[in-house]
């Protein structure tokens, strides 16, 4: 009984092995966007970069270890080509071309190719990148003997990715791409990164010892530790930053999207004894600037902010991008209630940022007290590392030391 029952077993066994399996019979070799060529990618995982780039280009390639890899490109990007091959019983098939919007999920374009080659070149005709910043998603489908289909990302940005984010790194691009959706120009762009910086749920929450975290300063430049935050933030938690942290994450998030942004760092006349100068009431980023009580002053020895790479230093008025905290007022005494950004609309040049009027209890800009001197804002003079000026950080996916 026991030797029929394996008998029977085997037969069994044997049957479904030379039944035809469709995921064998068909599947995918490649779906990629051949043209036009992509801008590189590092996946931001580990280090050193040679050993972490995304493979080009972008799609499905089932030889690679792999085996999808996202895209980036300017607005406005058109002429694309798609390679593909599958593996089928039949001849020819249909492909449909799908892309929508990662953000918003409304359909984008949409294209279906009939009778087509297992294997060929498609012209994407008529597909034109969007004019703003966004994500889109692509979806290819084969239909042969049976449907399947393949999807994967590609980044909208506003030019090529500048240093230190070159190449650009995927686990910030989602961030900051999501931040600057819909913006087409420098100021709109800044702008909206430099808010979706100080409102990001779960974030960065201003530490009451005021300290420094995520940079490493043991290289030179200091190095931002950016894995290690985004892995933070990506499994929910807050994580510390002041002005240094926070000023770093948005410059690498604007020169993500291909602006070219650097840090500076600021101070002005101080008080004798305490050596600090002391600001109005700001909200704190990680806090509600819609809430009166989130509002305090803070005793500082100097601060950074964003700036243009190319912005002239202080005496001059160049505008400035400052995410690590909320003012209730812009430079005119309106409701404002966010951020720092200069922008046509909300003008915040440095100098009027640091102090106005510049008497005794200004209730506008910055810094509430010393009177500032008519040559300050300066770079920082003072005694340890934090006296750097102008100046960008290098970027680590290393854990943090």
């Amino acid at each position: 009984m026991r030797a029929k029952s394996l008998i029977i077993a085997l037969s069994i066994v044997t049957f479904l092995l030379t039944i035809p399996s469709l995921s064998f019979a068909q599947r995918w070799h490649y779906a990629l966007l051949t043209e036009p060529s992509s801008y590189q990618l590092r996946w931001g995982e580990r280090e050193p970069p040679s050993e972490d780039m995304v493979s080009m280009p972008p799609g499905l390639d089932t030889s690679r270890t792999i085996p999808f890899s996202p895209g980036c490109y300017k607005i406005g990007t058109s002429g694309f080509v798609l390679s593909y091959k599958v593996e089928d019983s039949i001849l020819r098939g249909v492909i449909d071309v799908v892309v929508w919007d990662e953000v918003t999920g409304e359909t984008f374009w949409n294209q279906t190719y009939n009778r087509v080659p297992k294997e060929g070149k498609i012209s994407l005709v008529g597909l034109v990148l969007p004019s703003y910043i966004t994500i889109l998603r692509f979806q290819v489908s084969w239909a042969g003997s049976g449907t399947m289909f393949t999807r994967f990302s590609v980044f909208v940005v506003l030019d090529a990715p500048k240093a230190p984010m070159e190449p650009a790194w995927v686990n910030l691009l989602r961030y900051s791409c999501r931040w600057g959706r819909g913006t087409s120009n420098l100021e709109d762009a800044a702008q909206a990164i430099t808010f979706g910086v100080f409102f990001q749920r779960p974030g960065f929450a201003y530490p009451s010892d005021t300290n420094t975290y995520w940079v490493n300063t043991l290289t030179n430049p200091p190095s931002f530790m950016l894995k290690a935050l985004l892995d933070e933030w990506n499994a929910g938690r807050w994580t510390d930053g002041n002005c240094v942290n926070v000023s770093c994450l948005t410059m690498l998030a604007l020169c993500r999207v291909g602006l070219d942004f650097s840090t500076r760092q600021l101070t002005g006349t101080v008080d004798p004894f305490t050596l600090n100068f002391r600001t109005n009431p700001i909200c704190l980023i990680g806090s509600d600037p819609t809430i009166d009580q989130t509002y305090s002053p803070w005793d500082w020895t100097y601060h950074q902010v964003c700036v243009l790479s190319n912005a002239l230093l202080p005496p001059s008025n160049t505008g400035l991008w400052d995410p690590k905290a909320a003012q209730k007022e812009d430079l005119n005494g309106n409701g404002y209630r966010n951020p720092p950004a200069h922008h046509p609309s909300h003008l915040w040049p440095e100098f009027d940022y640091w102090q106005k009027p510049r008497m005794q209890g200004a209730s506008l800009g910055l810094v509430n007290s010393p009177l500032q001197e008519p040559t300050y804002p300066q770079h920082p003079n003072v005694p340890g590392f934090w006296s750097l000026g102008t100046w960008k950080c290098s970027v680590s996916a290393n854990p943090w030391p």
